[in-house]
């Protein structure tokens, strides 16, 4: 066996390296027991390294390199010359999410969320597509790790979260607490209950390995069928002789697993169902949203409020308006629907009218978004009052 030899690090390409490949191969080949050079190989997206041993080459994991998609954020941010609070102000997203993201925590982020990086970065074709295809497949195994996070089912909404940063904050806390068991996110209809459980249940998808779940109650009417409905979102089968709840307490037993119960006060006598599953797997935790709290023992209740509301000046600044949470969303969304939509002096006020007349509620702007060309005429329309026969919603 050959002595090996000095390490040292250099930069080549992949190219350089199947060049090396091909010349090790002969009869010498036996004898590359020997450790030949680091080769640091720049695949485009992020440095990795590699050894060469044998005419074979190996990936050698380092520090930051398993998460090609944040590497290539990282330097497409740093090249724009944005903090990562900026740019998650730009995208709608919070400032732990680019962290998380760029340190490769999250590894395949929503194809939604990496549009909206796109657009605040504001890139090229070409760099959108490089961003794009940076994201790991679904189907790659990625990086073996001993503390493999799931990843989250949940749905991916087409519009990034405006305005909750304060409430992202506040919630975080509380599901990445290990004492609390059940969260319910309360409020009237339309507040955003269900945009901002996903978004929390999201960045905290790392505190679950064994996965977040999202289950709509919103198609059942009656309560008998939470159960077998969660049961078959985790993919389970009843079993001959065993009942739905008998069948799902026994896989979640020893499951760190979130379960995100989605508008569940229409079936509030399923509640103590709910508690009895908490109480025998001691490692689920349970975020719910309602409108009402489901009042069992354990619960924590988080009100959901409405989003902060523009100066109530007679003429309100544009800079006013926009730096209120509701001003910013319907204004965002007023640009999506129609992109030759500006807020100027001249509509700034219609603007913040609109957003105190529907009281902040983020269902209510972002369906007045979309008529915009009609700002005036809406904003009189919203002070004559609602319908007397409309549903409070």
């Amino acid at each position: 066996m050959c002595a090996p030899v000095r390490l040292q690090t250099i930069h080549t390409s992949p190219a350089l390296l199947r060049q090396l490949e091909c010349r090790s191969t002969g009869e010498t080949t036996d004898c590359l027991c020997l450790l030949l050079p680091w080769l640091v190989v720049e695949d485009g997206y992020a440095t990795r390294r590699w050894v060469y041993d044998a005419g074979r080459t190996r990936g050698v994991g380092t520090r930051g390199q398993d998460a090609p998609f944040g590497a290539h954020l990282r330097r497409l941010r740093e090249a724009a010359g944005l903090t990562q609070e900026e740019l998650a102000e730009r995208a709608g997203l919070t400032a732990k999410g680019i962290s998380d993201l760029e340190r490769g925590r999250r590894r395949r982020p929503y194809p939604h969320t990496v549009r909206s990086l796109a657009d605040a970065l504001g890139l090229s074709e070409e760099e959108r597509g490089s961003l794009f295809a940076a994201v790991p497949k679904r189907g790659d195994a990625g990086p073996a790790t001993s503390s493999a996070v799931a990843e989250p089912t949940l749905p991916s909404p087409p519009t990034p979260l405006v305005g909750r940063e304060q409430e992202l904050a506040e919630v975080g806390d509380p599901l990445r607490r290990r004492e609390v068991r059940l969260l319910t996110f309360t409020g009237v209809g339309g507040v955003g209950k269900t945009r901002l459980a996903l978004e929390a249940a999201r960045e905290s998808a790392d505190q679950f390995p064994d996965g977040v779940v999202f289950v709509a109650l919103v198609p059942l009417n009656d309560p008998a069928l939470v159960i077998p409905t969660v049961a078959q979102s985790l993919g389970l089968r009843e079993s001959e002789g065993q009942a739905p709840r008998e069948v799902l307490r026994a896989y979640l037993h020893e499951k760190r697993l979130l379960l995100l119960l989605d508008n569940f006060e229409h079936l509030m006598e399923v509640a103590p169902e709910v508690a009895g599953l908490i109480e025998s797997c001691p490692d689920l935790t349970v975020l719910t949203t309602s409108r009402a709290a489901l009042r069992v023992r354990g619960e924590q209740v988080y009100p959901v409020p409405p989003l902060g509301l523009p100066s109530p000046a007679p003429s309100p600044a544009p800079e006013e308006v926009v730096g209120s949470s509701s001003g910013r969303l319907l204004v965002e969304r007023a640009r999506a629907a129609s992109p030759a939509f500006d807020l100027t002096k001249d509509n700034a006020r219609a603007v913040a009218a609109i957003c105190w007349r529907l009281a902040g509620l983020p269902l209510a702007l972002e369906l007045a978004a979309v008529r915009t060309r009609f700002l005036d005429r809406l904003d009189q329309a919203l002070s004559a009052g609602w319908a007397r026969d409309l549903p409070e919603r």
